[in-house]
């Protein structure tokens, strides 16, 4: 549980932030099936208590950015223009049930219709992750203001102007990464999982006589993800699409030339 206390009026400004033991930013774990994942509750009652020693919490707005390996990706092609959204809420859960099977019933489904309405991005928020979150948001008196995947908070952030008519955008929560391809501006297809290959053992640091090894992380997997999600909607790389990854930690990335790379939690404080 990664967390930050921000005030919010007049200016916002950051109070405190927590972060997990031993890293930069949080860290998710992989969801390959089973039981459906949830938010560790003494973990994050422990992140609320420790906020409460810097300021008062009740009537706060909790806003809470789910580690995108705890969220199920889909995407949906078809000509929705005409649909309504209950409908579109029908073709996103059908969807995740043929994804999810029995276990569909254990979800929040969510969709963004994307631009040209050609498109449907669909979520899939386990309800035990909620619930949680609202059981320690009604104990501290929070108000639970929205509970979204971290990927979709790194899509809004961008300014897509400028960039190329095909784009590889990728986003990535500790080992994991949600790759998308974006033609004009829309998500047209999505590939999830690990992202990390081995660390880069030339990257040394010599210090009084020690070498400390410095966590390096090549991105040779997530150009294969790239690569194959291109293959996937016949494009080729020579199309010369523009490449953006955001990751916490741009500096322990060997990301290649064609990334440009921007720092997940870059923003003022």
């Amino acid at each position: 549980v990664y967390g930050q206390l921000q005030t919010g009026w007049p200016r916002r400004k950051r109070l405190t932030e927590i972060v997990p033991t031993g890293g930069s930013a949080p860290r998710g774990q992989h969801f390959n099936g089973g039981d459906p994942p949830s938010v560790d509750p003494e973990m994050l009652e422990a992140v609320l208590q420790e906020f409460e020693l810097a300021a008062p919490l009740r009537g706060a707005r909790l806003i809470v950015e789910l580690a995108d390996s705890l969220v199920h990706f889909d995407v949906a092609e078809g000509d929705f223009g005409t649909q309504s959204d209950r409908q579109l809420q029908s073709i996103a859960a059908a969807c995740m049930a043929e994804l999810l099977g029995d276990s569909a019933s254990e979800y929040e489904v969510r969709w963004s219709l994307q631009a040209g309405e050609r498109h449907l991005l669909i979520a899939a928020l386990a309800r035990a992750c909620i619930a949680t979150l609202a059981t320690a948001a009604k104990l501290h008196g929070l108000h639970l203001e929205s509970v979204q995947p971290g990927f979709a908070r790194r899509w809004n952030s961008i300014e897509w102007s400028g960039k190329a008519a095909t784009s590889v955008f990728a986003v990535t929560s500790g080992s994991h990464a949600v790759v998308t391809c974006v033609v004009d501006r829309a998500v047209c297809a999505v590939s999830v999982g690990p992202w990390e290959a081995d660390s880069d053992p030339a990257a040394a640091e010599h210090t009084g006589g020690e070498t400390l090894t410095l966590r390096t992380v090549s991105t040779t997997l997530l150009d294969e993800r790239a690569a194959r999600l291109l293959a996937s909607l016949g494009i080729a790389t020579t199309a010369n699409p523009d490449f953006v990854l955001v990751t916490p930690d741009a500096t322990a990335v060997a990301a290649s030339s064609r990334w440009v790379t921007i720092e997940a939690h870059a923003e003022a404080a």
